[in-house]
């Protein structure tokens, strides 16, 4: 490489072309840059559904989820199998285990699936499909007071509208029911007419018909024939002949039925404002660009805003544009306003041209990483913005070391070119490996579940711009400063009250190095051995601030978001008018917050109110505004509405969520047994163990309170009159859920034709009791002499994981316990294991995320740490001094904790990321350090004098980079707005950790080496002692 630092220093051409063509590729690439909120994520899951109409969770269970569970169970590549059982319903999610070809794992098991023949008849054809990411840019909600069909039609259009747009891949029309028509015959009708559900499901398949006839051949041509029977409308099956009789005269559906072109029967609604509403999401799964799905959805809608019916709106309700902008404008105010404040500090102790220079290579660095990023499939996100801004100060550090040196050097007589060249020269070694070991440092960030892009997202950017920020210090910085003249006094006044200014800096930082730092490192040297122990000490003293549960930490950062979201849901088996009660509440408290707040305000602070139940769940969503202008906490707010609702005796969970990023209960155990009523056991005593902890509240158990079921089962006699349970089974369900005779289709779908009891019946147990169980020879057997009923526990839905039944218990958390603790004491409680053996009890949710986590980030850690010792092992020909050089990493992270002590920020997923990133920045300055050290020690330096020397050579570069990585983050960990709070925590554990970290470097490393060179001159002595005495 000095090969090439020398050639670039006598090619200034060159040097400037290569600045030029770096500064243009990231220029002309910006605007290209995928936008997006979050970036995008890989799933590594396959899903399969099974629909399995009117049966229950326990029969879908047996029927379709064990089949498949057995049929994919040895197939290669699957880590981890989830399936759900609910009624009508399977679905099995297999996670595809690291480093598998989804491709391959997919058309495996689709083979597996598709080969399954003892499915039951009524199953519809499964459905197979690798997850894939997609962004959701935008949503709209469509309300007024229209009817169904007509509320439907309409947003079926604006969706296929929306869907054509350029800037949008995916619309969905969530919550609307499918179009069924149904042919219902209650069973007084069926006798009086001697009639059974087959007779009138096969009079509609036979008169119901459309089929091609094939084509007459005649010699002026062919004639295709075709039969055109089939029904569409309501009236043209009310029409459809049932029996005839002698006399010509008909029995038509029409007599004996009511035909109702409708919905299919679930319960759903929802509201926006009160009125009957669907919500209309809009995505984008490619090249996605949030700020033009934005613009060209809002001139969407502006546009067909004049021709809505009157009183319907079509209204922008989720933009994500809008926190997008916000947050851009955050991050890049707080980025320009670090950027200055870097500039400015170097003015302060620079001479003028050199800190443009030096300055001039964190654009080299960031324009050539934004080149590059495409070639990585990074978008411009948040988190890649943010990273910019991380490393900030960062990237400046090598130009100052490379600049400071070449200064020295011209300033001791070298002059220009050879300057340039003498002083990278001496820094070349210690300067490439600094970036080496930061890079290395954030390898372990690519190697995090890959279900988080965020940690890879910001290495991407970290890598590319410390590459660029390499070439640019040691290439092109050389060829600039070899041309830099000697400093002149300046013409101007302004220019000479600067140079004075930076004199009174530059002499005042060689002040504090001579009369406050050497006079201080004499006397910490003098006593190394207190000096050393004392900086153990208040290691151990933070770290006890951890372990003693005094900081506040989370896995995710709890940062408001712009929606107050309540989720309950009720127990099973609860009547729907119980829900929309339910519902009505939480929109009667969200209005009373609502009118609260905006009442009493010249400002807007709280918008529309969205609400939807469907079947035992509820959720409703308080829209709020200028949130930075309101003084009251969200979570106030939170629990105001929680306190509004009031007690919900029927409700088995009760949720409001406040923050950026969804999370679950603050305690989630998961488990495992095969056995149900073990299961149950074993839940149960969770739950009430669970209780007793203080600060636990909310506690929910998912096998509690089950929904009761009827099971049927035939009377012994029942054979004797010829009826088979076979038999029963299917009347039963053709009367209650009713026989699909056909599907028609229409515009956007496939319509099932349903016969069945009318719903007044099918809402009645003494229907069931009531209705004739029919023989082949015409005979009616009433139920209750051939069948019988039994009541037993059921559920809404039944989960399992790798083939075994799992259920979940669930708590909330008050401020000021530990989550963490309270899981602690009760899993190493070893009664679990002598009470329940079958069962396994493990963390699910956030707590089962942070465990993982922080394992995978200290193994890949370590495995970070062991390569840079051998790497510099390597390099500095010592097993010693690489462990000097790592010791600043421990007090890294001694730094970062500090930092969140005295901000009063919780720690949390991004405080470990910083912790992990300040690890690969502090040992930079121990790097210089002890490379000029040993500099000296070769030129025959003692080593008191070498230290000595060595930590006042060093001394203002190392104050200039730890000030400047400092300073460029002052500005975001001091913005006090919403939108930094996501990330700020990294902020502060990188700021702090090289703040900190610098005091290592100029204190603790210099006695640490000195004693462990007396150690090593003393081991060699009697070393030596030894072999001379054996000789």
């Amino acid at each position: 490489m000095s090969s090439v630092t020398r050639w670039f220093i006598h090619n200034p051409i060159a040097a400037h072309l290569v600045m030029l063509l770096v500064f243009l590729g990231g220029i002309t690439t910006l605007p290209q840059l995928d936008k997006e909120f979050f970036p995008q994520r890989k799933l590594n899951q396959i899903t399969i559904t099974v629909n399995y109409p009117g049966a229950n969770p326990g029969e879908v269970e047996k029927q379709i989820v064990l089949r498949i569970e057995e049929a994919i169970a040895d197939v290669n590549g699957i880590e981890e199998m989830r399936s759900t059982a609910r009624e009508g319903q399977a679905s099995v999610v297999v996670d595809i285990a690291s480093g598998e070809d989804s491709q391959r794992l997919l058309n495996d098991i689709k083979t597996r699936v598709e080969g399954i023949t003892t499915f039951p008849a009524e199953t519809e054809r499964p459905l197979i499909s690798e997850r894939l990411w997609r962004s959701r840019m935008i949503s709209l909600t469509l309300s007024g007071e229209l009817p169904e069909a007509q509320l439907k039609e309409l947003g079926e259009t604006i969706r296929e509208e929306l869907s054509a747009l350029p800037a949008v891949s995916l619309v969905e029309l969530r919550t609307p029911r499918n179009d069924e028509l149904a042919i219902e015959i209650s069973e007084a009708a069926l006798r009086q007419y001697g009639l059974n559900f087959d007779d009138v499901a096969t009079a509609v398949r036979q008169t119901s018909v459309t089929m091609p006839g094939g084509k007459i051949r005649t010699d002026d041509g062919d004639l295709q024939i075709q039969i055109r029977g089939q029904a569409y409308t309501a009236r043209e099956f009310e029409q459809i002949p049932l029996r005839s009789k002698i006399d010509g005269a008909q029995l038509t559906v029409a007599d004996v039925a009511t035909v109702i072109d409708g919905f299919e029967e679930i319960d759903v609604i929802g509201l926006f404002d009160r009125k009957p509403s669907y919500s209309v999401d809009v995505y984008v799964t490619t090249r996605p660009n949030v700020l033009k799905t934005s613009a060209a959805v809002r001139n969407y809608v502006e546009q067909i805003t004049p021709t809505l019916p009157p009183g319907v709106e079509l209204r922008l309700w989720r933009d994500m544009s809008i926190p997008f902008g916000e947050r851009m404008n955050t991050l890049l105010s707080n980025g320009f306003g670090g950027l200055v404040l870097v500039f400015i500090l170097l003015l302060l102790f620079l001479r003028p041209l050199l800190a443009i220079w030096v300055s001039a290579g964190i654009g080299v660095a960031f324009l050539g990483a934004i080149w590059l990023l495409p070639v990585l499939g990074t978008s411009l996100n948040m988190v890649s913005l943010f990273a910019f801004i991380l490393i900030l100060g960062i990237v400046v550090d090598d130009a100052i070391i490379v600049g400071e040196s070449i200064y020295s050097a011209q300033e001791q007589g070298k002059p220009g070119a050879e300057g340039a060249w003498y002083g990278t020269r001496a820094v070349m070694k210690p300067v490439w490996f600094a970036v080496i070991s930061t890079m290395l440092f954030f390898v372990p960030f690519y190697f995090l579940p890959e279900e988080a892009a965020e940690p890879p997202n910001l290495a991407d950017v970290v890598m590319l711009a410390l590459a660029f920020s390499l070439f640019e210090s040691t290439m092109i910085l050389p060829a600039h400063l070899a041309r830099m003249k000697p400093e002149q006094p300046g013409r101007f006044a302004w220019q000479r009250g600067l140079g004075n200014i930076r004199q009174r800096f530059s002499k005042g930082l060689h002040a504090v190095g001579d009369r406050i730092y050497q006079p201080l490192l004499a006397s910490c040297i003098h006593r190394r051995g207190i000096t050393v122990a004392g900086f153990i000490a208040l290691f151990m003293i933070v770290l006890s601030f951890l372990i003693g549960g005094w900081m506040k930490a989370s896995f995710f950062p709890r940062v408001p978001g712009d929606h107050l979201v309540a989720n309950v849901t009720l127990e099973e088996g609860v009547p729907f008018s119980e829900v929309e009660r339910t519902m009505e509440r939480m929109i009667a408290a969200a209005e009373d917050i609502k009118a609260e707040l905006n009442d009493n305000s010249d400002l807007s602070y709280a918008g529309s109110i969205e609400a939807a139940a469907y079947n035992n769940t509820v959720r409703a969503t308080l829209e709020l505004l200028n949130v930075e202008q309101r003084n009251q906490p969200v979570q106030t707010l939170r629990d105001q509405w929680q306190e509004l609702i009031g007690p919900l005796p029927n409700a088995k969970d009760v949720d409001i969520a406040f923050t950026i990023i969804p999370l679950g209960k603050a305690i989630e155990l998961q488990v495992v047994a095969d056995d149900v009523e073990r299961l149950r056991e074993t839940t149960d005593a969770i739950a009430a163990e669970l209780a007793r902890y203080p600060g636990v509240f909310n506690v929910r158990n998912s096998l509690a309170n089950p929904q009761a079921e009827i099971s049927l089962d035939l009377k012994p006699r029942a054979e004797s009159l010829g009826i088979q349970l076979r038999d029963v089974a299917r009347q039963v369900r053709q009367g209650f859920y009713g026989e699909e005779v056909q599907r028609i289709p229409r515009l956007r779908e496939d319509v099932r034709v349903m016969v069945r009891y009318p719903r007044e019946s099918r809402e009645s147990i003494h229907s069931l009791r009531d209705m004739k169980i029919r023989t082949a020879d015409g005979r009616e057997i009433p139920f209750q002499a051939v069948a019988e009923l039994d009541f037993v526990d059921g559920y809404t839905t039944i989960d399992r994981i790798d083939r075994q039944r799992v259920a979940s218990v669930s708590a909330d958390l008050q401020p000021g316990f530990s989550a963490g603790a309270v899981l602690g004491a009760l899993l190493n409680d070893p009664q679990w294991e002598s009470r329940f053996p079958e069962a396994t009890v493990q963390k699910e949710g956030e707590q089962q995320q942070q465990s993982e986590f922080l394992d995978r980030t200290a193994q890949l850690m370590l495995l970070s740490l062991l390569l840079i010792y051998g790497l510099m092992a390597i390099v500095f020909q010592s097993y010693w001094q690489p462990v000097i050089i790592m010791t600043a990493i421990p007090f890294g992270f001694m730094g970062g904790l500090l930092g969140h002590l005295l901000l009063g920020q919780e720690l949390a997923m991004f405080s470990v990321l910083g912790m992990v990133a300040c690890a690969g920045v502090v040992v930079n300055d121990n790097l210089v350090l002890l490379d000029r050290i040993n500099t000296l020690r070769t030129e025959g330096r003692d080593a008191m004098d070498a230290v000595l020397q060595g930590a006042r050579d060093r001394f203002r570069p190392i104050v200039l980079t730890s000030m400047t990585t400092f300073i460029g983050l002052t500005p975001i960990m001091m913005e006090s707005s919403i939108q930094a709070q996501f990330l700020k925590p990294m902020v502060v554990a990188l700021a702090f950790g090289v703040l900190t970290a610098s005091f290592i470097t100029l204190i603790f490393v210099p006695c640490i080496y000195l004693m462990g060179d007396a150690l090593i001159s003393r081991a060699s002595a009697r070393l030596s002692s030894t072999t001379a005495s054996s000789q």
